[in-house]
Formats: structure tokens, sequence, C-alpha cells
């Protein structure tokens, strides 16, 4: 590896070993405490693929380092231990290293998804997204924005308001829960700051009421939390505009469609049982928006301590059912969630129900424009 090479990669877990022209991951060494760093060697391919993904630390192995670390441990049990690792601790890692190895469906990082769109040209979305059969109500034309953020270690935010950009919603609201790093890129929108931070479902409901109390005439409300990425064509909104609503009865438009909802037909479809997975990109109609910070089992789920300050997506999935107001998601997919680092927890992932089976931007599923045309009623 070149020193030009080096340049290109800023990890501050990689060293270069001195007299040689390959570099060694201080983080396999740390974990492994192997006393030859030269057994952590890894080439610059390697260290490109990492640092597509979030930055790995000790407890929280991202994919590349958890297949090298999987692979070195192979090595070490094979010659029965080296100095430094032990056969036990070495089946330990390795433990540790397949809980971090996604299945192979999952293991995408977040360039695939934000740069490596492919559909964005089509004539209509809904060669992708068919339109419902009918849409009912008022036609949107007001739309009230925002994009929830908090502290976390993978950075997500500028992709997020990019894609929104970049397909119909100019100014999005920023709220920044805590100590959140806003590029001055971002200066000319509007930006709500709570500090300190009062945590995600707080700022979420809060977020709502905002979003109401600015803009009361709007005719849909879009929160989108700031680790998804949306599918960047630049119709996007003219084409929600043209299926909202796709029940009689305006309820929540969910963006992002979670694998475990994901449907054989493409298309919209409503959920028959509740949100659990898809608080990453809802959209509310004026009427839901309204029932859901106004009902009192919401307002009191902040009461239950920590359980408090979470469960976005379950509670207003709880809600909709008992509430019986229509949940619709698309297949594929209209959003992503890349973000493969909570900003809550240390453990949870954007894999397998935390991310979408099928994405628009990058689905092979495109369907016949006869097929895919809607009616409006």
């Amino acid at each position: 590896m070149n020193d030009a090479s080096h340049k290109l990669i800023e990890c501050s877990w990689l060293r270069r070993d001195l007299g040689s022209e390959t570099s060694s991951c201080m983080l396999l060494q740390q974990l492994t405490r192997l006393t030859d760093v030269q057994e952590c060697a890894v080439s610059h391919d390697a260290c490109s693929a990492c640092v597509k993904w979030y930055p790995p630390s000790e407890s929280n192995l991202n994919p590349v380092v958890a297949s090298l670390l999987y692979s070195l441990c192979r090595k070490i049990t094979h010659n029965d231990g080296m100095p430094g690792c032990s056969t036990a601790r070495a089946d330990e890692l390795r433990n540790l290293a397949l809980g971090s190895i996604p299945n192979d469906y999952d293991a995408t990082p977040v360039t695939e998804y934000v740069e490596a769109q492919h559909n964005t040209n089509i004539t209509d979305i809904a060669d992708i997204v068919p339109r419902p059969s009918h849409r009912y109500g008022s036609r949107v034309r007001e739309w009230a924005v925002a994009v929830t953020s908090a502290p976390r270690k993978q950075a997500t935010l500028d992709h997020c308001l990019e894609s929104l950009i970049a397909t119909g919603w100019q100014t999005p609201r920023i709220i920044a829960d805590g100590d959140v790093e806003i590029s001055a890129d971002w200066n000319h929108l509007p930006i709500t700051r709570r500090i300190p931070q009062i945590g995600a479902w707080p700022s979420y409901y809060l977020t709502l009421i905002e979003l109401m109390m600015r803009q009361p005439h709007a005719d849909a409300y879009l929160i989108v939390q700031d680790d998804v990425v949306m599918f960047q064509h630049p119709q996007l909104r003219v084409y929600l505009e043209s299926i909202l609503w796709p029940d009689r009865r305006p309820g929540i438009v969910s963006l992002f469609c979670s694998r475990a909802y994901a449907q054989l037909d493409s298309g919209w479809h409503r959920l028959e049982k509740n949100l659990v997975w898809g608080g990453q990109a809802l959209i509310f109609s004026q009427e839901a928006a309204i029932h859901v910070v106004s009902d009192l089992q919401v307002v009191r789920h902040r009461f239950q301590g920590d359980k408090g300050l979470a469960n976005i997506d379950g509670l207003i999935g709880e809600w909709a059912f008992q509430t019986d107001t229509p949940v619709y998601v698309s297949s594929p997919s209209l959003a992503q969630h890349i973000g493969h680092v909570s900003s809550l927890w240390q453990t949870p992932r954007a894999f397998i129900n935390r991310s979408a089976a099928d994405f628009a931007g990058n689905s092979m599923c495109i369907q016949r424009n006869d097929l895919s045309q809607g009616g409006t009623k």
C-alpha cells in the first residue's frame, strides 16, 4: 500500500507497519491481544470496505472487522493458540464476531444505498410502486416536514437531508435533540434545538406538535428520522401527492417498509397488524396527527421511566391498531434505514427487520406502465 492510498483512509485503528507495505488493525490486536501485530495485518481493500460502515469499537464491531476477526480467530485456533491469545479466547471472540456478521442480504454499507440508486431516471415511480386503485380525500397541497436528529457515532444527517431535498421537500425543519453537529451547509434550513437532550419519543412527540402549531393548515405531516435515505427520484413528492390518501379514512403512510412487512406484490398495502418496525419515515394526515397527540395512552407513555424515552414506532403502531387508523406501507420501500448504529442503544443495527428487504432505489422489480395506472375518487 503506498502513501497516497493511506491518505484516502482515515481510521483511528489503522497503523502503518514500519519498513513494510502493509498496515495493521489495532482493533484486532486489542481484541486478540496478539503480541505480534503483523498477525493483524489488513489489506487496503479491507480498510476501504470498513470505512463505508459505521466506526467499529471493541463492543460494537462492524461487519468488515467482524469478518477479519473471525478469520484471525480460526487461524489462532488452528495453531492451538498464538502468543497473547489462547484458543479459549479465540473461541470467545469468534462467537462475538459471528454475532456481528449480517446475512448476505443485509451486508450492504450505507454508501450502496446512498450512491447506487439506479432507478432515479424512470419516468413514473408507479412503474416500481403501482398506485392504489383509488385515492381518497382532498389532494395534499401543503406539507409540514421535519427531520429528527440525535447524537450518533455514525453521521447520517447529511445523507438524509440531501435525499429529502432532492425529492421535492426543499425546507425540512431540523430537530436536533441534544448536541447534534449540523454542517454549515444547512444553515439556511429552520432548526429547532433541544438542550439538554430529552430523548427519542419526547422529541418526536414535540416535533409533531411543533409542526402542527407552525403549520396548522398542512394537509400532511412528514417526520423523518435522520438515519434514513429516501428514494432519490425528483418526482417522489409529486408521486405521493397522487396517491394520498389510499384509504377512505386518511391515516398514516410509512415510506419505510421493514423486511417484516415486505410483500410479494408491488404496491401499497394496509398493515393488518400493529406497526412495530417502521417509525423512520411516517406521513400523518391532519386528522391522524391531531388524534395521536391528544390520545391519553400516548401521553401517558412518557411517564413510564426510561421506557417512556423510546418505542416510537411501537407506540404509534399500537395507537393506530387500537383506533382502527389505517397504516399503509409501500413495497418496494420508498426509504431505506441506513443507520447501522442506533442513537439510543449501543448494539442495535439496521439489519434484518430494521432494514427494507427491497428498496425502490435499488429494486429490480419494474412494473409495466399499463399495470400501474390508478384512479382517483
